[in-house]
């Protein structure tokens, strides 16, 4: 009897919460009532949601020396003779001019991302003097173009404070020199 009972109960909550939740349609719009509160809303303004539109928005963050892609190691050995060597962002590396362990960087990766085919890559650059060094790249396929780089002194270590260094000509803009070998 007490399931029965508590059965009865049950089904009673249930069907009264479907009624506080219903939507009423008229003239291209819908009026929705939840717990006495009503909301008129216009079925023009409605947009169906697309996971691909936010995927434009977003920078997806990398931080890791093994995600750099194949064509800005390639950069990085037409402009400096060499491959890139810098350690990932937890890694020790050499900071100062002074080399206590030979074997190390001297850079460290600070941030890695990429929003659709723009990439962007800051890292500290040790030695004499501390600076933050950026490069943004436009990479298509195989192919880098629109390269921009900069540095400064400001700590970025986030996708935020490169933009706001940025705005605030905090960066500081250089032309980037390539090095050729030529092939006899």
């Amino acid at each position: 009897m007490k399931n029965i009972l508590s059965l009865i109960v049950l089904i009673f909550i249930f069907s009264c919460e479907r009624k506080s939740q219903k939507a009423i349609s008229k003239n291209h719009s819908t009026v929705i009532a939840i717990d006495s509160t009503a909301v008129n809303i216009n079925s023009s303004d409605i947009k169906t949601f697309n996971p691909d539109d936010i995927k434009d928005l977003e920078w997806i963050i990398f931080n890791d020396k093994y995600k750099i892609p194949q064509q800005i190691k390639d950069f990085f050995q037409a402009t400096e003779n060499g491959e890139i060597n810098i350690a990932n962002p937890d890694k020790e590396f050499n900071i100062t001019d002074v080399v206590v362990k030979p074997n190390m960087p001297f850079r460290q990766l600070r941030l890695l991302e990429k929003k659709n085919e723009l990439w962007r890559m800051v890292y500290i650059q040790g030695g004499i003097g501390k600076s933050y060094q950026f490069y943004e790249f436009k990479i298509q396929g195989d192919t880098i173009s629109d390269i921009k780089k900069g540095y400064s002194f400001e700590n970025i270590e986030t996708n935020d404070s490169l933009e706001y260094y940025i705005k605030k000509g905090e960066v500081k803009f250089e032309k980037i020199k390539l090095k050729y070998n030529w092939i006899d």
